[in-house]
């Protein structure tokens, strides 16, 4: 990875000082990676996705909160609401001995202990710790939990996928790229040929070797090249155009270092490249884990039947007083509990239910079955492509070599006056056909076998 980001660095670096990136095929793909916004979404979607799996799982252990807090109370009440209390005290006369006013002493004290003051205050400080349990929810939470890491594993097989087709898509782009600035060279270089042998045909022209005919022919030729040079030229700018912006970068100013040769390819037998495809295509992955998926939902839907037992603890440490809150004023309560919850009667939600999750799980085998179906199909599509493609490039090869002969042979006959100018100009035309078809073979020979691979479950 660091020596990813040094490279990048590198040729961000390269473009300031010099106006223009020179690229690799690997360096593109690397770019497209560390760019691409598509795969930094794939990349937030399986980070979101492990969040889930953690938050669902933790439900499994034991939930402890914490709470606490302190009040102070200030009461001021009216005159109305303070009784006046007759004494006893004072009832008494002299006869009275010391044993009733001992008594009347205290009956006084025992009323007036009712009567609340006029102002009061209190403080009270408490702290509770409580504590939840699941014991049992009818294998609902142990399906959930599958559930999530199911869908976690999920994301991350996409996230693959979406960096193997962005691979793919960035090989593709880059050699057509590639192609189209070939093409408009081909082009310009069939233009200066014509312009060179305008020039020939000119002085020979002066010197009454070849007829007027003969000069405008040839002027014609260039004529009919120019537009052709112009749409060539505007075709590889928006290519490199499409390029750049496929990388994230402001500026086209690019220079392509790899050329399409075709790669070093094996030899693949189509039957066992099938089979490696059924084994490895990460669809199929995808495919297994929405089935596997599809069976746990109907285990948990089946759940809802099922008790859900849980235990509640809680423990609570709190003090209070009038003045100061001190040592022996403080004092703690405890309680723990156990409950359970099961539907007796849902209305038959939870049989529909059940039902649903069913057909959804036959559904997903359905699509399992099919997608099989289309990833061989695809498998054999590519793999007859490849050779058809393969079998172009050598026709074009030869084709290539049989016009640039060509060519040689109707400019030595046209020098020495034994052909005119038609054989000239066709052959010219002839070499120019063949060079782009030869370029085009290759480009579709290359993202053939490439794809061919992609389709095998190869990573790129």
């Amino acid at each position: 990875m660091k020596r990813k980001l040094i490279t990048i660095f590198m040729l961000f670096l390269a473009f300031s000082l010099f106006g223009q990136i020179s690229l690799t095929l690997q360096e593109s793909i690397e770019m497209a990676k560390k760019n691409n916004k598509g795969l930094q979404k794939a990349r937030e979607e399986v980070g979101k996705y492990r969040q889930e799996y953690n938050n669902v799982r933790g439900n499994l252990l034991p939930q402890v909160s914490l709470s606490g807090g302190y009040q102070y109370k200030h009461t001021k009440l009216p005159d109305s609401a303070i009784p006046q209390m007759p004494s006893l005290m004072n009832e008494l006369d002299n006869t009275a001995t010391h044993n009733d006013s001992t008594i009347a002493g205290f009956i006084d004290y025992g009323f007036s202990s009712f009567i609340p003051d006029q102002k009061s205050d209190e403080y009270s400080l408490a702290g509770t710790v409580s504590l939840s349990q699941v014991i049992f929810m009818g294998g609902k939470l142990i399906n959930g939990i599958n559930i999530a890491g199911k869908l976690y594993h999920l994301q991350e097989k996409k996230y693959f996928l979406e960096e193997q087709n962005l691979i793919f898509n960035t090989t593709d782009l880059y050699y057509k790229t590639k192609l189209a600035a070939e093409v408009a060279e081909i082009q310009a270089e069939a233009l200066d040929f014509a312009n060179l042998y305008f020039q020939q045909v000119s002085d020979m022209y002066e010197e009454g070797l070849v007829s007027e005919y003969d000069l405008l022919r040839a002027e014609l030729e260039v004529q009919k090249l120019e537009p052709d040079v112009l749409e060539a030229e505007k075709n590889s700018k928006l290519a490199m155009e499409g390029l750049a912006n496929h990388l994230n970068l402001e500026e086209s100013e690019l220079l392509l270092v790899d050329d399409i040769n075709l790669p070093e390819m094996e030899e693949i037998d189509l039957d066992n490249a099938v089979t490696e495809a059924l084994q490895n295509r990460m669809e199929i992955e995808l495919s297994k884990i929405g089935v596997d998926v599809s069976k746990v939902m109907l285990r948990y839907e089946k759940g809802n039947f099922l008790p859900n037992i849980g235990i509640t603890a809680d423990y609570t440490y709190f003090g209070a007083d009038a003045d100061q809150i001190e040592s022996d004023d403080w004092g703690s309560s405890y309680q723990v509990g156990i409950g359970f919850s099961m539907p007796i009667f849902t209305g038959l939600s939870n049989s529909s239910k059940i039902k649903k999750a069913k057909h959804t799980l036959n559904q997903s085998r359905l699509d399992h079955r099919t997608l099989q179906e289309m990833i061989e199909l695809d498998v054999r599509n590519s793999y007859w492509q490849w050779q058809a493609d393969l079998e172009k490039v050598n026709v074009q090869t030869r084709n290539v070599e049989l016009a640039t002969k060509g060519l040689e042979i109707a400019n030595a006959r046209y020098e020495n006056q034994v052909s005119n100018q038609l054989e000239i100009i066709d052959a010219q035309l002839q070499l120019k056909v063949a060079k782009l078809s030869f370029m085009n073979a290759k480009y579709a020979a290359v993202i053939s076998y490439t794809k061919l691979r992609k389709a095998m479950g190869r990573e790129l």
